[in-house]
Protein backbone atom coordinates (compact mmCIF):
# COMPACT_ATOMS: atom_id res chain seq x y z
CA UNK A 1 0.00 0.00 0.00
CA UNK A 2 1.08 3.22 -0.83
CA UNK A 3 -0.94 6.46 0.38
CA UNK A 4 1.31 9.59 0.49
CA UNK A 5 0.67 12.93 0.72
CA UNK A 6 0.82 15.53 -1.84
CA UNK A 7 0.89 19.57 -1.17
CA UNK A 8 -2.66 19.02 1.05
CA UNK A 9 -3.91 16.71 -0.58
CA UNK A 10 -3.75 12.78 0.51
CA UNK A 11 -2.58 9.84 -3.08
CA UNK A 12 -2.71 6.37 -3.60
CA UNK A 13 -0.77 4.68 -6.20
CA UNK A 14 -0.62 0.72 -5.69
CA UNK A 15 -0.41 -2.51 -8.18
CA UNK A 16 -2.39 -4.97 -8.87
CA UNK A 17 -1.48 -7.97 -11.60
CA UNK A 18 1.51 -6.01 -13.30
CA UNK A 19 -1.05 -2.92 -13.31
CA UNK A 20 -0.53 0.50 -11.89
CA UNK A 21 -3.54 2.60 -10.32
CA UNK A 22 -3.18 5.79 -8.83
CA UNK A 23 -6.02 8.34 -7.47
CA UNK A 24 -5.82 11.45 -5.95
CA UNK A 25 -8.87 11.64 -2.64
CA UNK A 26 -9.91 15.73 -3.55
CA UNK A 27 -9.22 18.51 -1.05
CA UNK A 28 -11.22 16.76 1.70
CA UNK A 29 -9.63 13.26 1.75
CA UNK A 30 -8.20 11.65 4.43
CA UNK A 31 -5.10 9.33 4.76
CA UNK A 32 -7.81 6.85 6.21
CA UNK A 33 -9.63 7.40 2.97
CA UNK A 34 -6.64 6.39 0.72
CA UNK A 35 -6.49 3.33 2.54
CA UNK A 36 -10.00 2.11 2.30
CA UNK A 37 -9.99 3.26 -1.39
CA UNK A 38 -7.08 1.19 -2.09
CA UNK A 39 -9.44 -1.86 -0.29
CA UNK A 40 -12.72 -1.27 -2.03
CA UNK A 41 -10.86 -0.78 -5.77
CA UNK A 42 -8.72 -4.09 -5.46
CA UNK A 43 -11.67 -6.09 -4.37
CA UNK A 44 -13.41 -4.19 -7.32
CA UNK A 45 -10.51 -5.30 -9.90
CA UNK A 46 -10.56 -9.02 -8.36
CA UNK A 47 -14.26 -9.04 -9.32
CA UNK A 48 -13.62 -7.56 -12.84
CA UNK A 49 -10.78 -10.01 -13.58
CA UNK A 50 -12.90 -13.02 -12.87
CA UNK A 51 -16.09 -11.42 -15.07
CA UNK A 52 -18.48 -13.02 -12.30
CA UNK A 53 -18.98 -11.77 -8.67
CA UNK A 54 -15.86 -13.70 -6.76
CA UNK A 55 -16.20 -15.05 -3.57
CA UNK A 56 -15.42 -12.78 -0.51
CA UNK A 57 -11.78 -11.79 -0.32
CA UNK A 58 -10.16 -11.17 2.75
CA UNK A 59 -9.88 -7.51 1.18
CA UNK A 60 -13.81 -7.27 0.77
CA UNK A 61 -13.68 -7.91 4.69
CA UNK A 62 -10.94 -5.43 5.31
CA UNK A 63 -12.75 -2.60 3.55
CA UNK A 64 -16.17 -3.48 5.07
CA UNK A 65 -14.52 -3.30 8.92
CA UNK A 66 -12.62 -0.21 7.88
CA UNK A 67 -15.84 1.38 6.50
CA UNK A 68 -17.97 0.42 9.41
CA UNK A 69 -16.54 -0.94 12.65
CA UNK A 70 -12.99 0.45 12.55
CA UNK A 71 -14.20 4.01 11.31
CA UNK A 72 -15.61 4.02 14.76
CA UNK A 73 -12.74 3.53 16.60
CA UNK A 74 -10.37 6.52 18.58
CA UNK A 75 -7.68 3.88 17.54
CA UNK A 76 -8.64 4.26 13.46
CA UNK A 77 -5.44 5.87 12.92
CA UNK A 78 -3.13 3.35 14.33
CA UNK A 79 -5.37 1.26 12.67
CA UNK A 80 -4.18 1.59 9.70
CA UNK A 81 -0.75 0.68 10.08
CA UNK A 82 -1.53 -2.75 10.48
CA UNK A 83 -4.30 -2.91 7.54
CA UNK A 84 -1.17 -1.72 5.77
CA UNK A 85 1.28 -4.60 6.98
CA UNK A 86 -1.90 -7.34 6.63
CA UNK A 87 -2.98 -6.41 3.20
CA UNK A 88 0.68 -6.97 1.88
CA UNK A 89 -0.65 -11.10 2.14
CA UNK A 90 -3.81 -10.61 1.51
CA UNK A 91 -4.27 -9.57 -2.56
CA UNK A 92 -6.69 -11.49 -4.24
CA UNK A 93 -6.98 -14.16 -1.14
CA UNK A 94 -10.31 -15.92 -0.46
CA UNK A 95 -11.93 -15.19 2.63
CA UNK A 96 -11.94 -18.95 3.66
CA UNK A 97 -7.98 -18.83 3.79
CA UNK A 98 -7.92 -16.14 6.25
CA UNK A 99 -6.19 -18.49 9.00
CA UNK A 100 -3.39 -19.35 6.29
CA UNK A 101 -3.25 -16.07 6.01
CA UNK A 102 -2.57 -14.92 9.66
CA UNK A 103 0.37 -17.90 9.21
CA UNK A 104 1.98 -15.81 6.91
CA UNK A 105 1.84 -12.69 8.73
CA UNK A 106 2.99 -14.36 11.80
CA UNK A 107 6.15 -15.98 9.75
CA UNK A 108 7.25 -12.72 8.28
CA UNK A 109 6.83 -10.83 11.59
CA UNK A 110 9.36 -13.35 13.10
CA UNK A 111 11.71 -13.60 10.16
CA UNK A 112 11.53 -9.29 10.45
CA UNK A 113 12.29 -9.76 14.17
CA UNK A 114 9.58 -7.90 15.16
CA UNK A 115 8.47 -7.81 18.57
CA UNK A 116 5.56 -10.58 19.58
CA UNK A 117 3.46 -7.49 20.47
CA UNK A 118 3.94 -6.30 17.17
CA UNK A 119 3.18 -9.37 15.32
CA UNK A 120 -0.14 -9.91 17.47
CA UNK A 121 -1.68 -6.85 17.03
CA UNK A 122 -1.73 -7.41 13.22
CA UNK A 123 -2.94 -11.52 13.61
CA UNK A 124 -5.73 -9.52 15.86
CA UNK A 125 -6.79 -7.46 12.51
CA UNK A 126 -7.29 -10.57 10.87
CA UNK A 127 -9.14 -12.42 13.70
CA UNK A 128 -11.65 -9.60 14.16
CA UNK A 129 -12.14 -9.43 10.60
CA UNK A 130 -12.63 -13.50 10.69
CA UNK A 131 -15.03 -13.21 13.34
CA UNK A 132 -17.13 -10.58 12.26
CA UNK A 133 -17.15 -12.28 9.09
CA UNK A 134 -18.46 -15.52 10.73
CA UNK A 135 -20.68 -13.75 12.80
CA UNK A 136 -22.57 -10.54 11.90
CA UNK A 137 -21.84 -10.71 8.14
CA UNK A 138 -23.03 -14.20 7.37
CA UNK A 139 -19.43 -14.42 4.81
CA UNK A 140 -17.94 -17.50 6.86
CA UNK A 141 -19.73 -20.47 7.22
CA UNK A 142 -17.16 -21.68 9.75
CA UNK A 143 -15.62 -19.49 12.89
CA UNK A 144 -12.38 -19.29 11.50
CA UNK A 145 -11.17 -16.75 13.83
CA UNK A 146 -10.58 -19.53 16.09
CA UNK A 147 -7.73 -20.79 14.20
CA UNK A 148 -5.95 -17.52 14.57
CA UNK A 149 -3.49 -17.61 17.71
CA UNK A 150 -1.71 -14.78 19.15
CA UNK A 151 1.77 -15.47 19.80
CA UNK A 152 2.78 -16.37 23.29
CA UNK A 153 5.61 -14.47 25.59
CA UNK A 154 3.63 -10.58 25.63
CA UNK A 155 2.97 -10.47 29.06
CA UNK A 156 -0.01 -8.14 30.47
CA UNK A 157 1.05 -5.48 32.12
CA UNK A 158 -0.06 -5.37 35.48
CA UNK A 159 0.67 -2.26 37.21
CA UNK A 160 -2.12 -1.08 39.98
CA UNK A 161 -1.39 2.17 41.82
CA UNK A 162 -2.27 2.58 45.32
CA UNK A 163 -4.56 5.53 46.62
CA UNK A 164 -2.11 7.46 48.20
CA UNK A 165 0.22 7.13 44.92
CA UNK A 166 -2.69 8.33 42.88
CA UNK A 167 -3.47 10.91 44.89
CA UNK A 168 0.81 12.18 44.88
CA UNK A 169 0.09 11.67 41.35
CA UNK A 170 -2.93 14.04 40.74
CA UNK A 171 -1.82 16.41 43.12
CA UNK A 172 1.78 16.80 41.36
CA UNK A 173 -0.24 17.72 38.34
CA UNK A 174 -0.03 21.25 37.53
CA UNK A 175 -3.02 21.31 34.98
CA UNK A 176 -6.70 20.93 36.92
CA UNK A 177 -8.48 19.05 34.16
CA UNK A 178 -5.80 16.37 33.97
CA UNK A 179 -5.80 16.26 37.95
CA UNK A 180 -9.21 15.52 37.40
CA UNK A 181 -8.78 13.07 34.81
CA UNK A 182 -6.47 11.09 36.85
CA UNK A 183 -8.76 10.49 39.57
CA UNK A 184 -11.35 9.55 37.66
CA UNK A 185 -9.58 6.82 35.41
CA UNK A 186 -8.45 5.73 38.97
CA UNK A 187 -12.06 5.59 40.21
CA UNK A 188 -14.04 4.59 37.22
CA UNK A 189 -11.80 2.70 34.86
CA UNK A 190 -12.51 4.67 32.33
CA UNK A 191 -10.17 5.11 29.26
CA UNK A 192 -8.72 8.08 28.02
CA UNK A 193 -10.82 8.95 25.09
CA UNK A 194 -13.83 7.84 27.38
CA UNK A 195 -13.12 10.42 29.71
CA UNK A 196 -11.65 13.34 26.83
CA UNK A 197 -14.88 12.54 25.00
CA UNK A 198 -18.00 11.87 27.94
CA UNK A 199 -20.21 14.79 27.92
CA UNK A 200 -23.59 13.87 29.42
CA UNK A 201 -24.21 12.63 32.81
CA UNK A 202 -27.97 10.71 33.54
CA UNK A 203 -29.12 8.93 36.79
CA UNK A 204 -25.73 8.88 38.44
CA UNK A 205 -24.18 7.54 35.69
CA UNK A 206 -21.52 8.87 32.78
CA UNK A 207 -22.90 7.76 29.67
CA UNK A 208 -20.34 6.51 27.00
CA UNK A 209 -21.81 6.58 24.07
CA UNK A 210 -20.44 4.16 20.32
CA UNK A 211 -17.52 5.03 18.93
CA UNK A 212 -15.68 6.20 22.05
CA UNK A 213 -15.61 2.45 23.88
CA UNK A 214 -12.88 0.12 22.93
CA UNK A 215 -15.42 -2.67 21.19
CA UNK A 216 -18.12 -0.36 20.00
CA UNK A 217 -20.77 -0.86 22.67
CA UNK A 218 -22.26 1.64 25.32
CA UNK A 219 -21.70 1.77 28.96
CA UNK A 220 -23.22 3.49 31.76
CA UNK A 221 -20.41 4.06 34.23
CA UNK A 222 -21.24 5.24 38.17
CA UNK A 223 -20.02 8.80 38.88
CA UNK A 224 -17.87 7.97 41.92
CA UNK A 225 -19.19 9.15 45.47
CA UNK A 226 -16.87 11.51 46.20
CA UNK A 227 -16.82 13.47 43.33
CA UNK A 228 -20.47 14.44 43.59
CA UNK A 229 -20.09 17.61 41.31
CA UNK A 230 -18.66 16.07 38.42
CA UNK A 231 -19.59 18.10 35.81
CA UNK A 232 -18.58 17.04 32.33
CA UNK A 233 -17.31 17.25 29.56
CA UNK A 234 -13.66 17.77 31.02
CA UNK A 235 -12.90 20.21 28.20
CA UNK A 236 -9.43 19.11 27.66
CA UNK A 237 -7.43 18.14 24.49
CA UNK A 238 -5.14 15.06 24.19
CA UNK A 239 -2.28 16.66 23.89
CA UNK A 240 -2.79 18.72 27.02
CA UNK A 241 -3.88 15.42 28.62
CA UNK A 242 -0.62 13.84 27.68
CA UNK A 243 1.73 16.75 28.07
CA UNK A 244 1.10 17.45 32.26
CA UNK A 245 0.02 13.82 32.96
CA UNK A 246 3.51 12.65 31.62
CA UNK A 247 5.32 16.08 33.74
CA UNK A 248 3.03 14.89 37.03
CA UNK A 249 4.66 11.08 36.74
CA UNK A 250 8.22 12.26 36.12
CA UNK A 251 7.87 14.58 39.18
CA UNK A 252 6.81 11.79 41.66
CA UNK A 253 9.33 9.20 40.16
CA UNK A 254 7.28 7.17 38.03
CA UNK A 255 8.72 7.78 34.20
CA UNK A 256 7.29 4.83 32.82
CA UNK A 257 3.60 4.73 34.53
CA UNK A 258 0.82 5.04 31.86
CA UNK A 259 -2.38 6.44 31.28
CA UNK A 260 -3.83 3.20 30.77
CA UNK A 261 -2.47 2.07 34.35
CA UNK A 262 -5.05 3.80 36.15
CA UNK A 263 -7.56 1.44 34.46
CA UNK A 264 -6.09 -1.55 36.03
CA UNK A 265 -5.74 0.50 39.24
CA UNK A 266 -9.68 0.98 39.43
CA UNK A 267 -9.79 -2.87 38.16
CA UNK A 268 -7.02 -3.53 41.81
CA UNK A 269 -9.38 -1.73 43.85
CA UNK A 270 -12.66 -2.90 43.05
CA UNK A 271 -11.55 -6.53 43.36
CA UNK A 272 -10.00 -5.36 46.68
CA UNK A 273 -13.37 -3.91 47.61
CA UNK A 274 -14.95 -7.64 47.06
CA UNK A 275 -16.54 -7.11 43.27
CA UNK A 276 -16.67 -10.21 41.51
CA UNK A 277 -14.95 -10.62 37.71
CA UNK A 278 -18.60 -10.06 36.14
CA UNK A 279 -19.16 -6.99 38.20
CA UNK A 280 -15.50 -5.67 37.19
CA UNK A 281 -15.70 -6.83 33.63
CA UNK A 282 -19.05 -5.04 33.16
CA UNK A 283 -17.85 -1.55 34.40
CA UNK A 284 -14.74 -2.18 32.78
CA UNK A 285 -16.82 -2.68 29.44
CA UNK A 286 -15.34 -6.12 28.50
CA UNK A 287 -17.03 -7.67 25.91
CA UNK A 288 -15.72 -11.05 27.58
CA UNK A 289 -15.11 -12.39 30.98
CA UNK A 290 -11.82 -13.94 29.66
CA UNK A 291 -10.43 -10.96 29.34
CA UNK A 292 -11.16 -9.67 33.00
CA UNK A 293 -9.72 -12.71 33.74
CA UNK A 294 -6.24 -10.68 33.62
CA UNK A 295 -7.26 -9.90 37.53
CA UNK A 296 -7.50 -13.18 38.52
CA UNK A 297 -4.57 -13.13 40.30
CA UNK A 298 -5.37 -10.43 42.53
CA UNK A 299 -7.91 -12.59 43.92
CA UNK A 300 -5.42 -14.62 45.70
CA UNK A 301 -5.08 -13.00 49.18
CA UNK A 302 -9.44 -13.48 49.48
CA UNK A 303 -9.16 -17.06 48.46
CA UNK A 304 -6.01 -17.83 51.25
CA UNK A 305 -8.36 -16.03 53.77
CA UNK A 306 -11.45 -17.83 53.01
CA UNK A 307 -9.29 -21.00 53.40
CA UNK A 308 -7.51 -19.75 56.80
CA UNK A 309 -11.40 -19.10 57.60
CA UNK A 310 -12.67 -22.59 57.04
CA UNK A 311 -9.78 -24.26 58.63
CA UNK A 312 -10.64 -22.26 61.97
CA UNK A 313 -14.07 -23.20 61.76
CA UNK A 314 -13.18 -26.69 61.38
CA UNK A 315 -10.39 -26.49 63.12
CA UNK A 316 -8.13 -28.07 60.91
CA UNK A 317 -9.55 -31.29 60.72
CA UNK A 318 -9.06 -31.44 57.15
CA UNK A 319 -5.78 -31.44 57.14
CA UNK A 320 -5.80 -33.85 60.17
CA UNK A 321 -7.31 -36.56 58.21
CA UNK A 322 -5.93 -35.53 54.91
CA UNK A 323 -1.98 -36.55 56.88
CA UNK A 324 -3.83 -39.46 58.32
CA UNK A 325 -4.80 -40.79 54.79
CA UNK A 326 -8.44 -40.15 55.81
CA UNK A 327 -11.36 -40.47 52.83
CA UNK A 328 -14.97 -40.34 52.41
Amino acid sequence: MSAYKRGDRWHVRFTVGGKQFSASLGATGTRADAVAYEAKIRAGLLAGTLGKTPARTIDDALAKWLDGEASQLKSYENLLGKVRAVMAHTSGVALEQIADVAQAVRAAGLKAGLKPGTINRRLSVLRRVANLAHDEWGWLRDPIGKRIKMLPGERARDVFLSPAEVDRLATACTHPGVALAIRLAARTGMREAEILRAAVITDGCIVITVGTTKNSKPRRVPVPVDMPDLALPIGITYNTLRTYFERARRDIGMPGLWFHDLRHTAASWWIASGASLAVVRDLLGHSNISVTSRYLHLMTGDLKRASDNLGAITGGSCTKNAQNGASD
